[in-house]
């Protein structure tokens, strides 16, 4: 019987008696081609008995002998070549049986599997007989072993044999089950497309002449080209296909149905080495090729997945919304198939973002001229445009971000290009034209309105408990917008000016002041940790003028309450003292003397101030820390509460100081020695000049209050002839007998100076012109950072050439402004000018630094 065995069996000589045996039997000096032709005899009918499957009656000792001896008396090359014909006339029989049968695809993959099969096992058997050959003859003249010269010959006679004809009908066999299976028909050859594919490669392309004995299998050289060229003809049809849809969603849906179930079927069918190579080929034509034109289709493409995003800039997502999460998703895991970085992906997503948020400003114009401003004037408008916009951003990006945490693995590559794609569109709109935004001025004016709501809240003693999470949210929406503003000067210079403007209009109760102090504390606080304390240093100061304010108020309350009978006329104050070189020039500017343009009539204080403004002045003159400074009072801010009696009643009227200026004018000359008149008792009555004269007022403030309390139908508490909606320098004014309000306190509203139109043609208003004096702070304070900054540099390295000072000038001061290439010019011309540097003599590129 001979042994299942492998080629790679350990080989045993035969024993010493068989050999004996044989030497007595056998005439050594016999002529060895009768010796070899006896032996091969017994050998070839061996092998044949072998492939027929039919060794019971072998004897394998006998056989081994027979082989052993051959090649012991120098017969190895004639028995390798004998083995060889005999192996090769077997398989081309089997072959030609093979090719009569005419079965069907899959039967043809079976017996073809079940020949293959047999082959091998034959194989095994002969090489085991054939062990001897193996390691003497073969090993020796770099032969192909037995079994894999088996291997080789089904190769040549039965696959390759006539022009490949079975190699090319079982290719095409198995390239069209795999078609079916990627049509998504139904496969039922599976199992044979593998080993087939087994087979293939183990056929392997060896070179009988090398020392190497395996090199590229027939796989490798014949069938995988040939998979690939097909695979590349059914994804350019089938990319075709899904293009023809005209839909970005469903192309992705298809797209990646498809590439999921051929990943599984290449790993099911297909060897390691063509699973890159068809992934590679697959991913180029379904998704290199194809997915920007996916992007940009206008039917359901990038634009269309993120319309949601946009619905809610206006309002709070819902989670009933529709969204495109899952559409998003496929397109991010398709790129990623392509690209690890997302380059397409991000280019597609920056630009669609900046689309959709240069668009925001204009679809928040639009609601709010629906929805009509709460007030008439341009402050109003602007200040709900502010809230809205701001809000809008706010909402605009946490609908982002969702999308980001759903459809983008939280890849933080692409949370970085959503938020420099917001940055890009929050700042691309500068200038004066209505279509254009001012990013920081819009937020600074966003959280002035929150700030004054919260302080009125607390000073009404409402939204105490909620005053809290009301103010973080404030804070943290604040500073999650400021990071991305990129000129944080221009937002420093804003929000000082409304911080000084809080300051100086407003009129807190004393029960909510210590806490509005600390909402604006709180904020203060915030935006140091964000932007430096060195950058709000400017409103740091004025917090400190706050804080000095207070204190000083309370001493002269103080000092009130102390002062001797004759001192009963002094009046409380409530005092904001500001030191005008930190406070901003727009408001502070004129301090000394105002007076009214043409006239040269310097401004009054009415006669019932001017005591009390004495005696604070000597107070505040008597305190160790005022030694040296000097005080000039101002009308332009703040407020003054008279109590005014009429006919019907009387009422405590809240106004403006110019206002209350006015109206004092009509007081009687004792309203204020304690003794209670109507004020009709003396009916009194001004002209425009008159009150120009006794007052001082500028004539633009003058007629923007006398509209507030002579024209504005609901505060008339004086009366205008001739009655009409513009103040005239001919118009007389008197007291309005018929005034009535609902309530004893009456707050009286100061109009806009737009509203005052009789300046209005050709001039500025107030608002223009605090803007523009904002404005020329910025820029001289970009012109001071980038000379500073030059300085630095040049200092630093003594010589630099031109680009190089750019750059590290960009570089230096782009935490705070984006500073353009002309202001950098001229800045270094000024300080050429100034010799704090030079050109150098022969070469106009580089500066020199100038100790």
């Amino acid at each position: 019987m001979i042994p299942a065995g492998g080629r790679r069996s350990k080989i045993r000589p035969p024993r010493k008696s068989l050999i004996s045996s044989s030497s007595s039997s056998e005439d050594l000096s016999a002529d060895p081609a009768i010796d070899f032709e006896k032996n091969w005899s017994i050998l070839q009918n061996a092998i044949t008995q072998i492939q027929n499957k039919n060794v019971s009656s072998l004897s394998y000792e006998q056989l081994y002998r027979k082989a052993y001896v051959l090649v012991l008396r120098k017969f190895g090359g004639q028995l390798y070549d004998n083995v060889s014909e005999t192996v090769k006339s077997h398989l081309l029989e089997q072959r030609s049986h093979l090719l009569s049968l005419g079965s069907s695809p899959e039967q043809f993959m079976r017996l073809l599997i079940q020949e293959w099969d047999e082959h091998l096992q034959s194989m095994k058997f002969i090489s085991d007989v054939l062990m001897y050959l193996n390691r003497v003859y073969v090993k020796e003249h770099k032969k192909l072993l037995i079994y894999d010269l088996g291997v080789q010959l089904f190769k040549e006679n039965v696959v390759m044999y006539n022009n490949n004809e079975i190699g090319s009908r079982m290719i095409h066999i198995v390239l069209e089950e795999i078609s079916k299976s990627r049509k998504g028909i139904v496969v039922t050859s599976n199992m044979y497309i593998t080993k087939i594919i087994q087979m293939m490669e183990s056929l392997t392309e060896s070179n009988l002449s090398s020392e190497m004995q395996y090199g590229d299998n027939y796989y490798q050289t014949v069938f995988e080209p040939i998979f690939l060229q097909h695979s590349e003809n059914f994804f350019q049809d089938l990319s075709q296909d899904f293009m023809a849809y005209n839909s970005g969603s469903k192309y992705l849906h298809a797209t990646s149905q498809f590439i999921n179930e051929e990943e599984k079927r290449i790993k099911f069918f297909l060897p390691q080495i063509t699973h890159l190579k068809v992934s590679t080929l697959m991913d180029n034509i379904l998704i290199k090729d194809k997915i920007d034109k996916v992007i940009l289709s206008q039917q359901e493409g990038l634009d269309y997945w993120l319309q949601p995003v946009m619905a809610h800039i206006t309002r709070e997502p819902s989670p009933q919304d529709p969204n495109h999460h899952v559409e998003l998703k496929l397109l991010y895991r398709l790129i990623g198939r392509i690209d690890d970085e997302f380059q397409l992906l991000r280019l597609r997503l920056r630009e669609a973002i900046v689309a959709q948020g240069t668009s925001i400003p204009d679809i928040i114009r639009s609601t709010v001229e629906v929805n009509g401003p709460e007030k008439k004037g341009g402050s109003s408008s602007q200040t709900t445009f502010a809230i809205k916009w701001v809000e809008a951003l706010l909402h605009y990006r946490a609908s982002m971000l969702e999308i980001w945490r759903e459809s983008f693995d939280e890849n933080l590559i692409i949370e970085q290009t959503l938020t420099f794609a917001m940055r890009d569109f929050i700042n691309s709109s500068k200038g004066k034209s209505p279509t254009n935004i001012n990013a920081p001025d819009l937020l600074s004016i966003y959280m002035d309105y929150h700030i004054k709501q919260l302080s009125k809240g607390l000073a009404s003693k409402e939204l105490t408990t909620q005053s809290g999470d009301q103010t973080e949210n404030l804070i943290n929406n604040s500073i999650q917008l400021l990071r991305f503003i990129k000129d944080k000067d221009a937002f420093e210079a804003y929000y000082a000016n409304h911080f000084a403007k809080r300051f100086l209009n407003s009129k807190v109760s004393s029960v909510g002041a210590v806490k509005s102090v600390d909402i604006e504390e709180m904020v203060l606080s915030k935006l140091c940790e964000e932007l430096g304390s060195s950058s709000l240093d400017k409103v740091i100061k004025m917090n400190k003028d706050i804080k000095i304010s207070r204190d000083t108020t309370r001493d002269w309350k103080t000092y009130l309450t102390k002062a001797p009978s004759g001192s009963s006329n002094l009046i409380e104050l409530d005092l904001k003292i500001c030191n005008v070189s930190v406070w901003p020039k727009s408001l502070t500017k004129d301090y000394k003397d105002i007076k009214t343009e043409g006239e040269g009539i310097a401004f009054k204080w009415p006669r019932q101030l001017r005591g009390t403004i004495r005696e604070f002045e000597e107070f505040w003159l008597s305190g160790k820390k005022n030694d040296n400074k000097s005080l000039y009072w101002s009308p332009k801010f703040g407020s003054i509460d008279l109590k005014i009696t009429y006919p019907s009643k009387t009422y405590e009227v809240n106004l403006s100081v110019y206002a209350a200026i006015i109206m004092l004018l009509f007081a009687p000359s004792s309203s204020l020695d304690g003794e209670k008149r109507s004020a009709f008792e003396e009916r009194k009555e001004y002209s425009y000049r008159d009150i120009v004269e006794l007052t001082g007022i500028p004539s633009v403030e003058l007629k923007r209050h006398l509209q507030s309390i002579a024209v504005a139908p609901k505060s008339r508490l004086l009366v205008k002839v001739p009655m009409s909606k513009d103040v005239k320098e001919d118009d007389v004014f008197r007291l309005n007998e018929k005034f009535k309000s609902p309530t004893v306190k009456v707050k009286v509203p100061t109009v806009s100076l737009a509203s005052s139109a009789s300046s209005g043609k050709g001039k500025k208003t107030k608002e223009e012109e605090e803007t523009d004096a904002v404005n020329a702070s910025i820029s001289e304070g970009r012109k001071i950072e980038i000379n500073a900054a030059i300085v630095r540099i040049l200092k630093s390295r003594r010589s630099v050439k031109h680009n190089e000072l750019i750059e590290g000038l960009i570089k230096q001061l782009s935490n705070r402004f984006q500073p353009s290439v002309v202001h950098i010019k001229q800045q270094i011309e000024d300080l050429i000018d100034k010799e704090y540097l030079e050109r150098d003599a022969n070469d106009r590129n580089m500066y020199h630094y100038i100790a």
